[in-house]
């Protein structure tokens, strides 16, 4: 004991996990892209319906109440059965003003159905109040819209919204995506499990 140890091979290695070289890198840089993917994933369905909604859509009713002035449009163009945005625009029957202050409620009957989605707007849209409600059933849906900017008092407009049967392109593009993302997690977990389990095996 106390010697110097100059010759290395007479050293035997002691026994523990085999040394994977730079495999922490890898390891972290699959962490970092797992939750880049998880990220881009869950912003992508956040920002959807917003990001759709105002890009291209198509006004399906217009009316008036004895206060207030309201649009509506939707995307799809033809609701169909699924999942359908519907953008609201109010303004003050007497000035044209747009309405920013309210509480708006999109809601949609058929038979014994009903359904309701509270409409809000967004301090980059303020004139904009967004709604998205899914339809289960096709035929004449009879939309209501309801506002209120004075607690109490409530003012609606009705409307029929046809819904053609199910559809065949809903939600196409997120499938594609979240299908893509799997993909290279799947990807990511098998190229690591084989490099490790190749290195395990040449170690032993």
């Amino acid at each position: 004991s106390g010697r110097l140890i100059t010759d290395w091979s007479q050293v035997r290695s002691l026994p523990g996990p085999p040394y994977f070289g730079d495999d922490g890198f890898h390891m972290k840089l699959f962490a970092s892209l797992t939750l880049c993917c998880t990220g881009i994933l869950i912003l992508y369905f956040v920002t959807m319906p917003r990001v759709h909604a105002h890009g291209d859509m198509k006004q399906i009713y217009k009316g008036n109440t004895a206060n207030f002035e309201i649009s509506v449009k939707s995307i799809p163009h033809k609701p169909m059965v699924g999942q359908a945005h519907f953008s609201i625009e109010p303004k003050n029957a007497s000035t044209g003003e747009p309405v920013t202050q309210a509480l708006i409620t999109l809601i949609v009957r058929l038979e014994d159905e009903a359904f309701q989605s509270r409409a809000v707007n967004s301090p980059s849209s303020p004139t904009m109040y967004d709604a998205n409600l899914t339809f289960y059933e096709e035929g004449p849906w009879e939309a209501e819209v309801k506002i209120e900017t004075i607690p109490g008092q409530e003012n609606s407009v009705y409307f029929i919204v046809d819904v053609s049967g199910e559809s065949v392109v809903s939600g196409t593009g997120a499938g594609y995506f979240f299908i893509f993302v799997f993909g290279v997690l799947v990807l990511g977990v098998g190229t690591l499990t084989f490099r490790y389990r190749n290195k395990g095996t040449r170690s032993a």
